[in-house]
């Protein structure tokens, strides 16, 4: 029986940019060649594994069943060979790089800014790209090495680790409730104008004494900003749902109230996500032991 046709690796790091970053005139850039020699690579790849990897369009790439499960393996692949340099030049005790990160704007003024500059202090040479943003982000296509997120992203490549619990509170202003009442029970917010995070189902599920309970809410605002949320609040436009440390000074000040306390809402944790290409990378790896460094184990 023949031997079969070797995979040349250079195809194969071809392939694994035109999927991180989108399309193959990004993976040219990425990689320094002209686009023509990064298609032929991937070309002569799908070749020799006999199979379709790609799905070429004009606004990009996109993988195939089979691509998706042999990207996911081939991008372990090289990161065991970037581990296996790394240990060669000593880089894993001297972390260094660029770092692309993406946190929700939020989470990122309220909880991660003082804690990434702390870690950019201590590794003086890694070049830090942050982006606080409550749109999700295709990491893969977009190139971040690591996005930290309440809740869940719907992307199986992606390696989730837990961070911490998040605890979530329903507020409304003064005002608002003196004007409309306060809600006793779940099934009360249907009589309620709500401000819903954009991102949000709109079916918020709450906890009471016979289980939980699911709610389909009435939103009169939305928007994928947290501060916007609370600027809504404060303006009684209605009860808003969102993460306590970001209404717990406003509680303490009356400025906002409790809504139904007794019902707390089902949330959801905060997580790291990172690509499998990523995930063992020494700066990688460095911020996050970092961030479990920081964090508590609820926020």
């Amino acid at each position: 029986m023949p031997e079969p046709t070797p995979v040349d690796l250079l195809d194969v790091i071809a392939f694994v940019r035109v999927v991180e970053t989108g399309s193959i005139a990004n993976a040219a850039t990425r990689l320094g060649i002209a686009k023509s020699i990064v298609s032929r690579r991937v070309s002569r790849l799908e070749g020799v594994l006999g199979a379709q990897l790609l799905t070429r369009t004009p606004r990009g790439t996109t993988l195939t069943d089979i691509g998706r499960e042999y990207y996911e393996r081939a991008a372990a692949g090289l990161f065991e060979l970037e581990s296996a340099r790394e240990v060669v030049t000593k880089s894993t005790s001297e972390v260094f790089g660029q770092l692309r990160i993406q946190v929700p704007a939020a989470f990122g003024e309220f909880l991660l800014a003082p804690i990434l500059a702390e870690f950019a202090a201590r590794y003086p040479r890694i070049e830090f790209d942050v982006r606080f943003t409550d749109r999700q982000v295709d990491m893969i296509a977009e190139a971040y090495d690591l996005a930290i997120w309440p809740g869940a992203v719907p992307d199986s490549i992606l390696i989730t680790r837990k961070l911490a619990k998040v605890r979530w509170a329903m507020v409304a202003s003064p005002a608002y409730l003196n004007a409309r009442g306060r809600p006793a029970r779940p099934g009360d917010l249907a009589d309620h104008d709500t401000i819903l995070y954009a991102l949000d189902s709109g079916r918020w599920r709450l906890r009471g004494p016979t289980g939980w309970e699911q709610v389909r809410i009435n939103s009169r605002f939305c928007t994928d900003n947290g501060q916007m949320l609370l600027a809504a609040a404060r303006a009684s436009l209605g009860i808003v749902l969102v993460p306590m440390f970001m209404v717990e000074e406003p509680l303490a000040r009356g400025e906002f109230h409790a809504v139904l306390p007794d019902f707390p809402h089902e949330g959801g944790d905060l997580q790291i996500f990172m690509p499998p290409a990523r995930a063992g990378i020494a700066r990688v790896r460095a911020l996050v032991d970092f961030l479990y460094e920081k964090f508590d184990r609820e926020v």
